[in-house]
């Protein structure tokens, strides 16, 4: 990352712009007095004191006092244990605005449905719906985007979410209930992501093979509901597939309506994949 884009990263972080030339700066050499300091990121001298005392109220930076007339030097708190502790302070001021704003709404909020085209700013949004997830967090996806969830999804998976997980390709290591769709094709080229928290929220994600990837979220507690029965629908599918195929055929081939045979052929084509691994296998 570049010293320009990092300086404003940590303005969104609620560094001034002093603060955060005076850290990266500290970082990058240290200890160092206020003077060295200020001609190593720029901040005038007759501001470094003054910024470098705000940083130290902060928890920020270490001011390290020596002999008698030299120079005090500072060292910087390491990277982890200052976004650790905003990480913090950002949850407590988010809970607390939460709460207040819910306070004072006097009617239930307008339900939302937005749309996203980029790929980057729909895995902010899916990770975001995962860190949120307090009781269930149900996910349909492809390998590409649950290896980018994981980390989050094993953390829910430890705060005591209950995390049920339907993977097309090779699962990547993800805790919860997981299901892997084992056949060697899939009848289209188009990934997909669904992602629903708590029976709330839903996002739903398309990756084409040649367009740009778009996805949906809503707090539309309905199309939540539905969504969260089509991802069990796949799971309790998916399982019986690899399980017990020769049986899942069978009942198959009673309930299926001749004029849907057709359109349930690579269903049928799994099966039988599945019912042949499995005579191999034994």
């Amino acid at each position: 990352m570049k010293h320009d884009t990092l300086t404003e990263t940590l303005q969104q972080l609620g560094f001034t712009q002093y603060e955060a030339q005076c850290y990266i700066g500290l970082l990058r050499q240290h200890p160092i007095n206020a003077s060295q300091l200020s001609t190593i990121c720029g901040v005038p001298r007759a501001m470094i004191y003054e910024t470098l005392a705000r940083l130290e109220e902060k928890g920020i930076v270490v001011r390290l006092i020596g002999k008698a007339a030299e120079p005090h030097v500072f060292e910087p708190v390491p990277p982890k244990q200052v976004i650790g502790q905003l990480a913090l302070r950002f949850q407590s001021t988010c809970e607390q605005a939460e709460a207040e704003l819910t306070s004072i709404s006097t009617s239930s909020t307008t339900e939302v449905l937005v749309t996203l085209v980029d790929s980057e700013e729909i895995l902010r949004r899916a990770l975001l719906l995962v860190r949120q997830a307090q009781q269930t967090l149900y996910i349909l996806g492809a390998s590409p985007e649950l290896a980018a969830l994981a980390q989050d999804v094993n953390a829910a998976v430890r705060r005591g979410v209950d995390v049920r997980v339907v993977s097309f390709g090779s699962s990547p290591p993800i805790g919860g209930k997981v299901v892997t769709y084992l056949g060697k094709r899939l009848p289209h080229p188009t990934r997909f992501l669904f992602v629903v928290t708590d029976q709330e929220q839903l996002l739903i994600a398309t990756y084409p093979s040649h367009a740009a990837a778009t996805a949906h979220w809503t707090d539309n507690s309905t199309l939540a509901a539905l969504a969260l029965a089509f991802i069990n629908l796949e799971y309790y599918f998916l399982r019986m597939s690899n399980e017990h195929p020769a049986q899942l055929q069978q009942v198959l081939w009673q309930v299926v309506e001749p004029e849907d045979v057709e359109r349930y052929t690579f269903h049928f084509d799994f099966l039988a994949q599945r019912i042949s691994q499995q005579h191999v296998e034994k």
